[in-house]
């Protein structure tokens, strides 16, 4: 698949804009010309949510009432119109019908997007980092999102008998036999999507002529551990679960993150995702738009060009920054 245009209206600072989009396409500009904006609305029209952490209501421009994103898509011989209307609710469209099952619709068009408000494996929050392991999972395997939908529900009515001052404790083990099943379940599809991403970042960061760096993953859950299970009895509290796993960037036996610099992290976050993606598209047969907020900034020369290599494979990437002056690309857009 592939976005051929992009026709933007009351999208917070594009009042109505429209762009031809290339298999790889720069925006740049000065700060607050609307780039990040664009590959936002990307992610929205495809990923039926921002990868910013607020309402839609938020991104509507000032002193109107809705927002709408229209696309023209290629897929395979035949193109597409996409359009995401938001007017007090989000209503998407597929050439022209209103997309029902949305778990199918996310799953047929994957997006994937790196911007530095949200590092994916290297996000602030663990639960950021989780949730952006989770949505290449289910990309992967479909059934993920429904195993962590109903995962989420048992825990939170574990969490509700938990605050009653007359605890159900025979009602408490039925929920905890269901989320040691469903912890497991997870737990092992995450394990293997990690495995996976460290043995293909092994071969990346192999190929890195101008840095030592050896850099993997760490993730880290407690579900192996079924004593705490007896301990949230006596302590009122929940602790186990996959809710609590650990994502960390590692090199050697040393967790690094906090001691690396932004060149580094971003060096690991863009090569993470370059695997997820790579993962995707050769277990699926597909390929993945690819989104890259403020793609060259803390990146030298050499990391830039060789990471940019990697993604202009077989995809479409679309990039923003303030300037091109280093790497070439093949369709560039200037916004004032």
């Amino acid at each position: 698949m592939q976005v051929l245009n992009l026709k933007l209206n009351n999208f917070r600072s594009h009042i109505s804009s429209y762009y031809d989009i290339s298999d790889e396409t720069y925006f740049i500009g000065e700060n607050g010309t609307g780039k990040t904006s664009i590959l936002e609305s990307i992610y929205i029209l495809f990923g039926l949510k921002s990868f910013k952490k607020q309402p839609f209501s938020s991104i509507i421009s000032f002193n109107t009432d809705f927002f709408r994103i229209e696309s023209e898509i290629s897929e395979a011989e035949y193109n597409s119109n996409v359009v995401c209307l938001y007017k007090n609710k989000r209503s998407t469209l597929y050439n022209g019908d209103e997309v029902e099952n949305i778990a199918d619709y996310i799953y047929n068009y994957p997006v994937a997007f790196y911007t530095p408000e949200n590092l994916g494996l290297l996000s602030k929050e663990q639960v950021d980092r989780r949730n952006f392991l989770d949505r290449f999972i289910f990309y992967y395997d479909k059934k993920h999102i429904y195993d962590i939908k109903t995962y989420t529900r048992i825990l939170s009515q574990k969490t509700a008998e938990f605050e009653k001052d007359n605890i159900d404790f025979t009602y408490i083990d039925v929920l905890n036999e269901k989320l040691i099943y469903l912890s497991n379940i997870i737990y092992n599809k995450r394990l293997k999507m990690v495995d996976e991403l460290n043995l293909m970042l092994k071969n990346i960061y192999s190929k890195l002529e101008f840095t030592y760096e050896e850099v993997f993953i760490k993730y880290t859950s407690n579900i192996l551990d079924e004593s705490l299970i007896n301990k949230e009895k006596i302590m009122k509290k929940i602790l186990y679960g996959v809710h609590r796993d650990k994502i960390e960037m590692q090199l050697q036996d040393k967790i690094i993150e906090k001691f690396s610099s932004t060149g580094q992290k971003k060096t690991f976050s863009l090569l993470s995702l370059y695997s997820f993606i790579k993962i995707i598209e050769e277990n699926r047969k597909i390929s993945i738009i690819t989104l890259l907020d403020d793609f060259e900034a803390a990146l030298d020369y050499k990391r830039a060009s060789f990471i940019k290599s990697l993604y202009a494979e077989n995809r479409q990437v679309l990039y923003t920054g303030v300037d091109n002056s280093r790497l070439d690309f093949k369709n560039i857009i200037k916004l004032n």
